[in-house]
C-alpha cells in the first residue's frame, strides 16, 4: 500500500451518521511554506485528508507527504515576492520562516489566521512564533520596545505607518532587510513582501520599534535585544480604523 497511503488512512475514516468530519486542504508554495485551511480558499488548496471529531491534525511530515501525493506543491514563488526575497540574510529568512502559513494569505480586517489576516494580526502571530507577545492593534504595538532610527533597522523591527496623521498609526509591517518588509495590506490584496521605500510608504512612515526577544527565543530570529529595549507604555485603547494600505 505504501507509506503515503498509510499516512492518508490515518486521516480518512468512516463516520457514524450525524457526526461531522473536518476536511483539511492545503498546498506548499515556492518558498517551501505550507499553507493549510479547513476550507478550499482557492484553486491552489487541494484536499489532503479528513479528520473525525477529536482527531488531531497530522504532523508536518504527514501533511507534506499528502501534498506530494496530491500534486499540491507549487514550483513558482507566491505573487508579489519575486526577486524581493532573493538575498535576504539569516534574520530576514527567519522572519519568513516564522510567517509560514501566512505568506500569500488574503487581507481581512480584524482577521488573525492564514485564511484572512490584517496587518497587526500578522505581526502579532509572527512575533508569537518567535517567542514575544504583542498587543493586537498597531497603535498598541507602537508603544512597545525601543525606537529605532530608520538607518539602523534590523530584521524583525516593526515598521509603523499612518495614512492620516490626525488619526495616528494605522498600519504595521516587519522589516526583513534590504529595504523590504513583510506586511498584510488591503492595497496589496494580502500578505506580501514589498519595498518600504516607495513614495507612498515613505510618505506614510512614522517610526520603527525594536522588541527585545525573550531569553528562550532563538537569536537568529531577528528580534535583537538592545540595552534600551523595554515596554514604553501601556497606551490607551486605540481607535481602530481600516487603513487602505
Amino acid at each position: 500500500m505504501g507509506a503515503l497511503a498509510a499516512t492518508l488512512l490515518l486521516c480518512v475514516a468512516f463516520f457514524p451518521t450525524g457526526v461531522q468530519a473536518q476536511t483539511i486542504y492545503g498546498f506548499e508554495d515556492g518558498l517551501g511554506m505550507l499553507h493549510t485551511s479547513t476550507r478550499r480558499v482557492d484553486a491552489r488548496y487541494k484536499e489532503l485528508c479528513t479528520l473525525r471529531p477529536g482527531q488531531k491534525k497530522p504532523d508536518h511530515a504527514a501533511l507534506v507527504s499528502a501534498l506530494r501525493e496530491k500534486n499540491a506543491i507549487l514550483d513558482t514563488i507566491p505573487p508579489g515576492v519575486g526577486d524581493l526575497v532573493a538575498g535576504l540574510d539569516v534574520g530576514g529568512a527567519a522572519i519568513l520562516q516564522a510567517a509560514e502559513g501566512f505568506l500569500g494569505a488574503p487581507y481581512l480586517f480584524g482577521g488573525d489566521t492564514p485564511t484572512g489576516v490584517d496587518c497587526s494580526g500578522l505581526t502579532k502571530a509572527v512575533y508569537q512564533r518567535l517567542g514575544a507577545t504583542l498587543p493586537r492593534h498597531s497603535a498598541h504595538q507602537a508603544a512597545m520596545g525601543a525606537a529605532v532610527d530608520r538607518n539602523m533597522l534590523l530584521p524583525g523591527d516593526l515598521l509603523f505607518f499612518s495614512t492620516d496623521r490626525t488619526a495616528g498609526i494605522n498600519h504595521v509591517g516587519i522589516f526583513l532587510g534590504g529595504g523590504r518588509m513583510l506586511h498584510s495590506s488591503s492595497r496589496s490584496a494580502g500578505v506580501r513582501v514589498e519595498r518600504m521605500d516607495t513614495p507612498d510608504y515613505m510618505r506614510w512612515y512614522v517610526t520603527a520599534r525594536r522588541i527585545a526577544a525573550p531569553p528562550s527565543a532563538p537569536a537568529e530570529a531577528g528580534l535583537n535585544a538592545s540595552a534600551g529595549s523595554r515596554r514604553v507604555s501601556a497606551a490607551m485603547e486605540p481607535k481602530v480604523s481600516k487603513a487602505n494600505l
